[in-house]
């Protein structure tokens, strides 16, 4: 019995067997953080599982449905499901584009999109605490350094900047590939970032432009860039309290900071967008409308205030 056209049944591979070759193809592409993204979403479709194979071509929409159920069951949060749903999802459309197996769209019936959350930015009287503040603990200082580093580079994430190296520096500029879109980017190299790389070259590991990395081998440095992610991202939240940010600072909060004031300050919606690497203007509207309502509020209140004038209220 064929599954497919020029597929016979038994050269269907399980779920767990094809992720495990997409894995082991991505790590030889050193894309290290989709392949682990693809081993957590079948770790935790295997733990649903209890260990038992599935074929891809036994992989119904019913299927999907009961493991979608399950994840609610055991308290993910809905974007935690649909990530897990959306790793499954491309990892089953790339079975199908290597005609091994037909496709039956098994995903249809769970939710695989992103809901908005609530985006917390710094205000500028945060932001120049945090750079006038006297840091003499040498672990925080690096924290802030690289925070300051990340706002001054249009909100550059972390793992983009614990990948750069002497040779992103062109002409004056740091042109770089965003990892997460493949987005070619360039910063010009202000008086400012000019200055904390100086201050920070002394630290830093050849060929590595930043104190993140040290090994050259990528499968090691990528294991290093997330114990690094994670020193980086509990640094902040002391930082964060050392200022008294109204929230725990995260590696996020120097892009969401950048975006708002940006905003806030009349930047324009297309410079903002190509700023920040967006692919297109209305990725960045959905970010910006996540970020803070807080000019909606007083516009909100000033227009209140104004229908209220000479208006007696109880």
């Amino acid at each position: 019995m064929s599954t497919n056209k020029g597929t016979t049944q038994h050269e269907v591979p399980t779920l767990r067997a094809f992720i495990q070759r997409l894995v082991d193809e991505l790590e030889r592409a050193q894309r290290f953080t989709t392949a682990r993204n693809y081993r957590r979403a079948c770790d935790s479709f295997m733990k649903y599982r209890l260990g038992a194979p599935l074929r891809l071509d036994a992989l119904t929409a019913a299927e999907v449905q009961r493991y979608n159920d399950y994840l609610f069951k055991n308290g993910l949060r809905r974007n935690t499901v649909s990530f897990y749903n959306r790793i499954l999802r491309a990892a089953y459309n790339q079975a199908v584009l290597r005609n091994l197996v037909k496709q039956a769209d098994p995903f249809k019936s769970v939710y695989t999109g992103v809901d908005v959350t609530r985006k917390r930015a710094l205000s500028v009287e945060i932001l120049r605490r945090i750079i006038t503040m006297d840091i003499p603990e040498p672990d925080l200082a690096w924290s802030r350094d690289l925070f300051l580093f990340s706002f001054q580079t249009r909100g550059m994430s972390f793992v983009d900047m614990a990948f750069l190296t002497q040779s992103n520096i062109q002409a004056g500029f740091i042109t770089y590939i965003r990892r997460k879109t493949g987005q070619v980017l360039s910063v010009q190299i202000e008086p400012w970032i000019e200055k904390l790389l100086a201050r920070l070259k002394p630290f830093c590991t050849q060929p590595y432009l930043l104190p993140i990395l040290h090994a050259r081998d990528a499968k090691v440095a990528f294991r290093e860039y997330q114990i690094a992610l994670g020193r980086y991202d509990r640094l902040l939240k002391r930082l964060g309290q050392a200022v008294g940010a109204p929230f725990p600072l995260s590696s996020y909060s120097a892009r969401h900071s950048w975006a708002t004031i940006a905003r806030d300050t009349a930047v324009p919606l297309a410079v903002i967008s190509s700023g920040m690497g967006h692919t297109s203007e209305k990725t960045t509207r959905i970010y910006l409308a996540s970020l803070d309502n807080s000019l909606v509020d007083r516009a909100n209140q000033h227009v209140w205030n104004q229908s209220l004038q000479g208006v007696k209220t109880n």
